[in-house]
């Protein structure tokens, strides 16, 4: 008897390092990998592994991250997908990154820039409207202070503070607002956009009365003026695309179908198929645009 329990307590002792050195299964490794992020946003031009880690990363995957370059970042104001055998593929020289990491099916990457301030804008349409022979003598140069912007939320520039160049001006009859084409003077900084100013009602009948005696509102030149593009197109007349609406925090996603042509930072015209409603929209990247409800 006493050798059978001294043999239990040898097998008992033997077993408990065992359980000790064992290897965690499956479960637990994929557990303690860490997950990229599937949403992000960048300012540079190159997206860095780095860019998609949690804040609360180990140090040393930080490290080896910022050093492992994913490919280029989209425009400003855009946005790119990187799909998970994308930067599998990236890392095949790194194992010992890739054996860290859980890789979501795709990640959206944002490249937010810097935003186009309302005073830029302002400059850019007072110098245009300076400029001899546009106004009549006397003419109002200047925007009122009450004027508001639409359009301009979701246009971004590669620069911080980037200088304007106005391409078009004309009285948008549907919203009853004037319609502005700019672009910022460095061809790389960002492409054509569109931005609806809103007047006062009281100075509406007066501004669209002054355009139309400065550049002829019916004229073919102000018609150029109006639908001048810069850039290849990301949505084409009649395709699908993918309309992201915001209204405070909320988001969603609606197919719709392009009723025009646009470049980058463009607003263009979309038809959400299932409702027949037309919203106007910003194009953000290849058949994707933003607007807001």
């Amino acid at each position: 008897m006493k050798y059978v329990l001294l043999g239990t307590v040898w097998m008992l002792l033997a077993a408990v390092p065992l359980g000790w050195c064992a290897p965690k299964d499956g479960a637990d490794r994929d557990k303690a990998a860490v997950r990229l992020r599937d949403s992000v946003e960048v300012k540079g031009n190159r997206v860095w592994l780095s860019d998609l880690l949690p804040a609360n990363a180990p140090s040393a995957l930080q490290k080896a991250g910022a050093a492992i370059e994913l490919g280029h970042a989209p425009q400003p104001g855009s946005a790119r997908v990187f799909h998970a055998e994308q930067i599998a593929s990236k890392l095949v020289r790194r194992p010992e990154v890739l054996r860290q990491l859980s890789i979501p099916a795709e990640i959206t990457v944002r490249n937010s820039g810097w935003p186009i301030a309302e005073a830029t804008v302002r400059i850019a349409i007072s110098k245009f409207l300076r400029e001899p022979g546009r106004l009549e003598p006397g003419a109002r140069c200047d925007l009122p202070d009450a004027a508001r912007f639409e359009g301009l939320k979701s246009v971004a520039a590669a620069e911080e503070h980037p200088s304007l160049q106005m391409t078009g001006l004309a009285w948008d009859n549907r919203q009853q607002s004037v319609q502005v084409r700019l672009r910022c003077s460095r061809r790389a900084s960002c492409g054509s956009f569109l931005v609806h100013v809103i007047l006062p009602a009281a100075l509406g009948d007066e501004w669209h009365n002054q355009m139309e005696s400065a550049i002829g509102l019916n004229s073919p030149e102000a018609a150029q003026l109006a639908t001048t593009e810069d850039g290849p197109a990301l949505a084409e007349k009649g395709k699908p695309a993918i309309l992201i609406l915001d209204e405070g925090s909320m988001r969603m996603s609606v197919p719709v179908v392009c009723l025009q042509r646009g470049v980058l930072n463009q607003q263009i015209r979309v038809l959400d198929a299932k409702s027949r409603r037309v919203f106007y929209a910003q194009v953000v990247g290849a058949g994707e645009l933003h607007g807001t409800l």
